[in-house]
């Protein structure tokens, strides 16, 4: 695992980066007879000319920490990156999107990446935290987007920075652990900056 790397809390916040931060996106509308192909083959190009995959195709996937629980909402549960390697056969948005966790507490199907197949929800990030990547679901159709040197986006400086200055009851899912881990990031990347004062005001939505 790469030291350091930009934590997973503030690299899911990609999807609310704007255009001006070089943000890219692959989009595909639901009633296209070849959803899943479309929308591979659009992550895929995004993923080759942004540079999210490191030698033999290795790269971080944003992951559950712990095993699967019925009763917490997803939002809620925690994730960490782990190491994968994009393999020769490969379907990002039909059969990853269709790995099964369990059945929530409401009756309905959960899956690893997203809502199953074709409905992604997913956070990757190269190893050396240049570029993030998200799928995610849209109300018309299914996109991937790609953020170069993320952690220089408003957006997720300001979750960096306010994780970096929390208390114990902050909004994240581990208030402490996240704070510990925007700290190493900041001591790692910009010394300097981890001991500012807080700056970051209202955390962005």
């Amino acid at each position: 695992m790469p030291e350091s790397p930009l934590p997973v809390f503030a690299a899911v916040y990609a999807v609310s980066c704007g255009p001006e931060t070089g943000r890219r996106d692959a989009y595909v509308e639901y009633d296209d007879p070849n959803l899943i192909e479309r929308a591979n083959r659009g992550w895929y190009e995004l993923a080759t000319s942004f540079g999210l995959f490191a030698a033999d195709r290795e790269f971080l996937l944003a992951l559950p920490a712990h095993r699967y629980n019925a009763q917490a909402a997803y939002r809620h549960r925690r994730h960490v990156w782990r190491r994968v390697r994009l393999l020769d056969k490969w379907d990002v948005m039909g059969a990853a999107c269709s790995i099964r966790l369990g059945t929530s507490a409401y009756g309905y199907a959960e899956h690893l990446l997203g809502g199953g197949p074709g409905r992604p929800e997913f956070v990757m990030l190269s190893l050396d935290s240049t570029l993030a990547m998200s799928g995610t679901t849209w109300q018309a159709g299914i996109s991937s987007l790609a953020v170069p040197n993320p952690a220089r986006a408003q957006v997720i400086r300001r979750m960096l920075d306010y994780a970096a200055n929390a208390e114990e009851d902050g909004f994240t899912v581990d208030p402490r652990a996240d704070r510990a881990k925007a700290l190493a990031w900041l001591r790692h990347n910009e010394p300097t900056a981890a001991t500012r004062d807080r700056q970051a005001g209202p955390v962005p939505y």
